[in-house]
């Protein structure tokens, strides 16, 4: 008989993020604050019975690619483990592709855990998942940890951050644009000559994480802006109606096409989503707790 498990898979978003410089490997160096939210997630259910091996199911079907990061998840841990069960996997994804949430970084954290759970007899430890996740992809280490955190080299250098945003209202906005995650990195070194801002808004003034910090105050950052709202003027149109609806603070989260925007205030907050509403812009809310 098979045995059926559900995953729920959250997103990140980033407060804030600096690309330094390009790595022999391909990928570049960066430093940011990475967030956990619950809301949007994808659901992945598995059914695990007889035989070896795996199949994949998704929704949207187009995902159903040998190209799956779940598809290339299980041969990465099956390579390390010699541990091949056989399993159907079927993915809902409702984290919008291109939007730089994390979707499919979460997706494979998740699942990475999930065979090492199943996998009693010659399951990894700690420090041996984080190899295969930074494998996998950027920013999966980060979903092992799943908890605010800085985030370096790759994405491979995970570090927790004590960071209070309790009672903050936020919203995930997705505008419907997909940016490809190399075009923005390519456009981003054409644009290097001139210096990332130090800072777009403030959104606390209490202090950042804890006294090894060098920041005082919670930074709303990222160096994508300027290239990416310079290509897709809409975003940068979106991020300036929620500073004049209220908003605390908003930034583009990793290379786009979403952008948080953090609100102390319902009434600024219902104002930013009636603004929304007009526009037919898909949005996210969430309660930071």
């Amino acid at each position: 008989m098979s045995k059926t498990y559900s995953i729920n898979c959250g997103c990140k978003i980033n407060i804030y993020l600096k690309i330094l410089n390009r790595r022999p490997d391909g990928y570049h160096n960066l430093e940011s604050l990475f967030y956990p939210l619950p809301w949007p997630e994808d659901y992945l259910d598995i059914s695990v019975g007889s035989g070896r091996g795996i199949s994949l199911r998704a929704c949207p079907k187009s995902l159903e690619s040998s190209r799956n990061i779940l598809l290339r998840t299980y041969e990465l841990f099956a390579a390390a483990t010699d541990y091949r069960p056989g399993i159907k996997v079927y993915l809902k994804k409702n984290i919008p592709l291109g939007a730089g949430l994390g979707g499919g970084s979460s997706n494979a954290a998740a699942f990475l855990i999930f065979l090492n759970t199943l996998n009693r007899f010659t399951a990894l430890k700690r420090d041996q998942l984080l190899e295969l996740a930074a494998d996998l992809g950027a920013d999966v280490p980060f979903f092992l940890y799943n908890r605010p955190a800085w985030v370096s080299g790759k994405g491979e250098k995970v570090s927790p951050a004590n960071i209070k945003l309790h009672g903050l209202h936020v919203l995930i906005i997705c505008p419907g644009i997909n940016i490809d995650t190399s075009w923005a990195y390519k456009a981003h070194a054409l644009n290097r000559k001139e210096s990332c801002p130090s800072h777009d808004s403030v959104l606390t003034t209490g202090p950042l994480i804890d006294k090894k910090s060098c920041f005082e105050r919670i930074i709303l950052s990222n160096c994508f802006e300027k290239t990416v709202f310079a290509e897709y003027p809409r975003l940068g149109s979106i991020k300036t109606q929620m500073l004049q609806a209220g908003a605390n603070g908003c930034v583009l989260s990793g290379s786009g096409a979403s952008l948080c925007a953090f609100f102390r205030e319902r009434d600024h907050l219902s104002r930013a989503c009636n603004t929304l509403d007009r526009q037919n812009v898909s949005f996210y809310y969430s309660k930071l707790n």
